[in-house]
């Protein structure tokens, strides 16, 4: 649906948004479950950064799609403003700019009017923990909202109830260049939607790196019939620097690039 597509896309912005910074690398596990067989995903990652490129391999996908995939991974090159989504299976490359995921989702926002009612935001301090060696802050984010959707000729109301905790450390060299990052605004092109996202980022928006992040997303319909319920859960579960060669984040010349679907949409609006 749009929305998924919507939540997909932040998702990657937030794998750039948070996670660039110089000379290091981390693994990473994300585990997402929920009711039905598809909303059911766990990815194993391994994450490099360095000099404004961040590179995010894919080692176990259980469930592929068009944004994560197995045989495949992600390059962000900060001199371009490009993200390389790359398939080494199929020795292929699609390209985008930053500014143009950005824009897609603006697209997406054409054609899901959302309205965003009544929406609160409670932040807790709670105590702060040890990850990986790091001091972290942990926070806990509850927000709360009802969410009018039109898609086409299609109405729904939904409650949604959000609960995020998230372990956040000052791990050496974020600030270096993850500032570059933290100035992109994530935009839908859905006002209230916007608002509200801006509004939980500033939340967490001095808490450093996240190690670990727990999201727990739960849905009601206007009849207080409950709907979908859904848990992401990311973990860093390892992180030390390191350098590499500029070669390291190049993609190979044997590559072909291939056109990608955002190119397709743009053809549309």
């Amino acid at each position: 649906t749009n929305i998924k597509k919507i939540t997909v896309l932040l998702m990657v912005l937030g794998v750039f948004t948070f996670y660039a910074f110089a000379g290091i690398e981390w693994t990473t596990s994300i585990i997402t479950t929920g009711k039905g067989k598809a909303a059911n995903k766990e990815i194993d990652a391994h994450n490099y950064a360095q000099g404004g490129n961040v590179k995010q391999t894919f080692e176990r996908v259980t469930r592929d799609d068009m944004f994560y995939f197995n045989n495949g991974y992600w390059l962000y090159k900060g001199d371009e403003d490009t993200i390389y989504i790359v398939n080494d299976k199929k020795r292929n490359y699609m390209t985008i700019s930053m500014d143009g995921l950005l824009q897609m989702t603006g697209m997406v926002g054409q054609m899901v009017k959302i309205e965003i009612l009544n929406p609160s935001i409670d932040t807790e301090v709670l105590p702060d923990e040890t990850l990986l060696g790091f001091p972290c802050t942990h926070l806990k984010i509850t927000t709360d909202y009802t969410m009018k959707m039109k898609i086409l000729l299609i109405k729904k109301t939904l409650t949604i109830h959000e609960v995020k905790e998230v372990w956040g450390a000052q791990v050496p060299g974020l600030k270096e260049i993850n500032a570059k990052f933290l100035k992109k605004d994530i935009k839908t092109g859905i006002p209230d939607l916007d608002e509200l996202i801006r509004k939980q980022m500033e939340q967490q928006k001095a808490i450093g790196f996240p190690l670990k992040m727990i999201t727990r997303t739960t849905q009601m319909d206007k009849k207080g019939n409950p709907g979908a319920e859904n848990t992401y859960t990311m973990t860093v579960t390892k992180i030390s620097p390191k350098d590499f060669p500029d070669s390291f984040f190049e993609i190979p010349t044997d590559y072909k690039k291939e056109e990608g679907p955002w190119d397709a949409t743009k053809k549309i609006f």
